[in-house]
C-alpha cells in the first residue's frame, strides 16, 4: 500500500467511526498504525469495532505492560482516593497530608484546591504551578503515561491561569514536564519531582525546607 492510499484509508476510517474532533488526530495515527500492521495484523473484514474502540483496546494493552491503571484518553480512572494519594506520596516523597491539602480527586480529574492567586505572582507562574501539580499527580498518582495534556490545560483554565498565546512557551521552560509527541500529551522527565514539590510547597504556603 503506497503512502497516499494509506493516508486515504486511515482518514476514511476515522470519519466512518464518527470520532469526536478533539480525538481525531490520535485516532488517525492509530488507524495509520493498524493499516501499517503495527498491531501485528490488519483489522479483519467485517470488524465492526470503531477506530476509537480499537484505540481503547490498545491503550489497555499498553496499560497492562507498563503497570498503569489508567490512560490519557480523559476517561474516568478506577484508582481510589487512598491509592492515589499513597502512590503519589511515595513517588514524590511528599507528605500525604500536604498532598491532600492541595489536591483532590474528583471522578478521575485531579483538581487543585487553593486559589490560583496563591500559586504565583503572575498567571505564567500560576500556570506552571498548576501544570506541575496536575501533571505530576496524574502521572504518579494515576500512573498515566503519557499524561493527558488536555486534562491539565482544563485545570489551568479552571484556576484562571491559562493564556492560550503563552501556555506552550511556559511549558517549554519547565524542565520536568515536556510536550509529548503532539499537543495532546505531556511527558515527565527526572526534574519533575523538584518542580512538583516546589509547587506543592507554594500551594501550602510553605518553603521547601518547611515541607521536608
Amino acid at each position: 500500500m503506497d503512502a497516499n492510499e494509506l493516508i486515504r484509508r486511515a482518514w476514511e476510517a476515522v470519519e466512518k467511526a464518527g470520532v469526536p474532533e478533539p480525538l481525531q488526530e490520535i485516532a488517525f495515527k492509530e488507524a495509520i498504525d493498524f493499516l501499517r500492521g503495527d498491531s501485528g495484523e490488519l483489522p479483519a473484514e467485517g470488524d465492526s469495532r470503531s477506530t476509537q474502540q480499537r484505540q481503547t483496546s490498545r491503550r489497555q494493552t499498553r496499560k497492562s505492560t507498563n503497570g498503569g491503571r489508567t490512560n490519557s484518553s480523559g476517561s474516568e480512572t478506577s484508582v481510589d482516593e487512598g491509592t492515589f494519594f499513597a502512590d503519589l506520596a511515595t513517588e514524590s516523597d511528599a507528605n500525604e497530608q500536604d498532598l491532600r491539602d492541595v489536591l483532590r480527586l474528583v471522578e478521575g480529574r485531579v483538581e487543585v484546591i487553593p486559589p490560583g492567586r496563591t500559586l504565583g505572582a503572575t498567571k505564567a507562574d500560576q500556570a506552571k504551578a498548576v501544570t506541575a501539580l496536575v501533571a505530576g499527580a496524574r502521572a504518579r498518582g494515576l500512573n498515566e503515561d503519557p499524561v493527558n495534556a488536555e486534562a491539565v490545560r482544563d485545570e489551568v483554565k479552571r484556576k484562571h491561569a491559562f493564556d492560550s498565546g503563552n501556555y506552550a512557551k511556559q511549558l517549554g521552560k519547565m524542565k520536568g514536564f515536556n510536550a509529548g509527541s503532539d499537543r495532546t500529551e505531556i511527558v515527565l522527565r527526572t526534574p519533575w519531582v523538584g518542580e512538583f514539590n516546589a509547587a506543592l510547597a507554594l500551594a501550602n504556603g510553605k518553603t521547601l525546607d518547611d515541607a521536608e
